[in-house]
């Protein structure tokens, strides 16, 4: 994108300024200063000679050093000063800047034609035209537009103070240094507006920084996997937040095949299967991550778009890495912590199994009693839990008993202790559960007696909705959702015929089929929420890039000839990232964001494209309302502002080179082409 114009007032100032031109006039037209008012506010140039040549636009100009004074406006030092400024770009701002002089020739075709020729994403070329003091500007692909922006209010503010301070400004701003000095008008020396725009400077430039500084605690907040929620934050955050995960990632990985190490000898090769696993994923995905990142350093993407879908891309998956390499860590560590503490567990199961010993004849004379109270059919499903738990116990004590054998081996020999620790709980708790069904009978058979047609029902309408998530575009795990539903409808159907012989199996079997059914329907749930609220934001990028391409399309429509064929092939670019959206829309929403979002930010180029387009054919036409030097301009401004009370500089520049006036004249809304001066 190529900036270019005759330096103006910053936006911030526009209002104060507006009022403050309107005051002097009318003063003027009254009798009370019009010469005072006219001295102060010099015009750069008179119309006739402030038009540009157009003849050629090749140039014999060659950036072989940062600063190039074509047009012979600085001495030596001051050169080496602005060049000694420029050198730390790079490194402060990450912005490597040119800035050239030249005299009488058009900064609007040069600067982005010494762009090209450079080819450096992150360069900038500043082209000023000492003759009439338009200016050019041409960023890099990686250039932050924030910098740019920056740029083009240092020359605006400073090069009313001669060309040396001009440059000076401007190599400031890529050096991330303050200027304390004043900066002057452009057009002028108005030492009361002076002070305050040099103070607004320093304090934007540190408002930003806290700007950018939260927008990058934000991004570190959101959960690696979430792109959608990733895709809203700026570039200069996914930057660091990816150099971030890259880095801690690499930490990971270096700790992790450490791990993997020490966890091998004491557990061996078989138990650390899935620490192995975790870690040579996360090396893949970390040279993956290095390549893509030294694509974004030597500048091999094609745009910004390009580069923070590589940026989101290593978030998303070092995140992830990280996360997964992590678990599988802290899972060792918590087995060593078992294994240290090995002997006290022991003792403990061998005392659980003592207790669950003694429950086995309590449960034998629970049964007889119900036996002689109840059907004894409809205790077919508890009658052998007695004998279930007393072979799970026996199991049990057999593998307490090969762990003491263990606990008497040396260390890094003692590897299987934390299986045989570990198979000794499941019995037990196996054993503990068939004891806690007789000891719970007679209440869950009246229970299930009271309530298993009303689980039927529930279960009947959990299948139906979850058919309907199955069925919906959303990203959810269809496959865990699929074995769920299957298992709920096996005992739903075994619980509608055998619910009156086996009301006690039937309703739990159908109450655990139940509680699976009901955890995958709850995140079908919240799979679904989320992509309807992906399509919502979707909906609205979309709704916004078309309104956007629609406005730029008008004004080829309206403008014709003046609108250039860059900002036409933006906006069919434009068209087609929105064609991509749409398509993608039901079934890829997350990708049919990104494409909105390009659509989005190309359509706001080529209105940019546009607009610079029509001002400078007014500028080349010498569009001007007629006149010349301060006097017409001065006239056109207070006219459109006493006319119009707002607009920017309003009508009077004639036909709508500056805008309309009013609400009207201009492409994009009141006040200008594309929304004021």
């Amino acid at each position: 994108m190529c900036a270019v114009n005759s330096p103006s007032p910053s936006a911030s100032g526009d209002r104060r300024s507006r009022r403050f031109v309107a005051s002097l006039a009318i003063a003027g037209l009254t009798g009370l200063g019009a010469a005072g008012f006219s001295a102060a506010l010099a015009a750069p140039a008179t119309a006739e000679t402030s038009v540009l040549a157009q003849t050629a636009t090749d140039t014999d100009i060659t950036l072989d050093s940062q600063v190039v004074d074509d047009a012979g406006v600085l001495s030596d030092s001051e050169k080496s000063e602005i060049s000694d400024l420029l050198a730390k770009g790079p490194k402060e701002t990450g912005v490597k800047g040119y800035l050239v002089f030249v005299d009488n020739q058009d900064p609007q075709s040069l600067a982005p034609q010494l762009q090209s020729e450079i080819g450096i994403n992150n360069g900038l070329v500043i082209v000023i035209n000492t003759s009439d003091r338009t200016y050019g500007t041409a960023p890099g692909a990686k250039v932050p537009t924030s910098v740019t922006t920056d740029v083009n209010s240092a020359i605006k503010e400073n090069i009313g103070d001669g060309f040396p301070e001009g440059g000076k400004a401007v190599a400031k701003v890529l050096a991330d240094e303050s200027d304390s000095g004043n900066s002057a008008w452009l057009w002028g020396g108005v030492g009361v507006l002076a002070v305050g725009g040099g103070g607004a400077v320093v304090w934007s430039k540190k408002k930003r920084r806290k700007d950018e500084a939260a927008e990058v605690e934000t991004t570190r907040s959101i959960t690696p996997g979430d792109s959608s929620d990733l895709a809203q934050q700026p570039t200069h955050a996914l930057r660091t937040v990816a150099a971030e995960e890259l880095q801690s990632t690499d930490e990971s990985v270096r700790k992790g095949a450490q791990e993997l190490t020490t966890a091998e000898s004491e557990f061996g090769v078989e138990r650390t299967r899935e620490l192995r696993k975790a870690l040579e994923s996360s090396q893949r995905t970390l040279s993956q991550a290095y390549g893509d990142h030294q694509r974004l350093a030597n500048g091999l993407v094609r745009d910004e778009a390009e580069e923070r879908d590589i940026l989101i891309g290593i978030i998303a998956n070092c995140g992830t890495a990280d996360k997964n390499l992590n678990e599988q860590a802290e899972r060792f560590a918590t087995l060593r912590e078992k294994l240290i503490n090995a002997p006290e567990i022991v003792d403990k199961l061998f005392q659980e199994t003592v207790d669950l010993r003694t429950r086995v004849p309590r449960a034998r004379a629970t049964l007889e009693s119900l036996t002689s109270r109840v059907d004894p059919a409809l205790l077919s499903s508890v009658n052998d839990n007695p004998d279930i738990a007393d072979a799970e116990i026996t199991q049990a004590e057999e593998a307490l008993s090969r762990a003491r054998e263990l606990l008497n081996l040396p260390p890094g020999e003692q590897g299987e202790l934390v299986d045989a620790a570990r198979a000794a709980r499941m019995a037990m708790n196996q054993a503990a559960s068939q004891l806690d069904s007789v000891d719970r009978a007679e209440v869950q058979l009246r229970e299930a007696q009271s309530n298993l047609e009303s689980l039927i029902d529930e279960v009947d309408g959990e299948i139906t909705e979850a058919t309907e998530h199955a069925a919906s575009n959303a990203e959810l795990d269809r496959t865990a959702l699929a074995a769920a539903v299957e298992k709920a409808k096996t005992a739903l159907a075994d619980a509608r015929s055998r619910g009156s012989q086996d009301p006690l199996g039937t309703y739990s079997a159908l109450l655990e089929a139940d509680g699976e059914l009901d955890i995958q329907i709850d995140e079908a749930r919240g799979a679904r929420n989320s992509y309807e609220r992906t399509i919502a934001m979707v909906d609205r990028t979309i709704a916004d890039a078309t309104a956007r391409l629609q406005s730029v399309e008008d004004t080829i429509h309206t403008r014709g000839s003046m609108v250039g064929v860059t900002a036409r092939s933006l906006a069919q670019s434009a068209g087609q990232a929105l064609g991509d959206a749409r398509r993608m829309r039901d079934t890829r929403p997350k990708d049919a964001f990104h494409a909105a979002q390009q659509a989005n930010n190309i359509a706001s180029q080529a209105a940019q494209h546009a607009q610079k387009d029509i001002d400078d054919y007014n500028r080349r036409h010498n569009n001007y309302g007629g006149g010349s030097g301060a006097g017409s301009m001065v006239t056109g401004l207070v006219l459109g502002s006493l006319l119009s009370g707002h607009g920017g500089f309003g009508g009077g520049f004639g036909g709508g080179g500056f805008g309309g006036g009013g609400g009207g004249g201009g492409d994009f809304g009141g006040g200008g082409d594309f929304g004021g001066f």
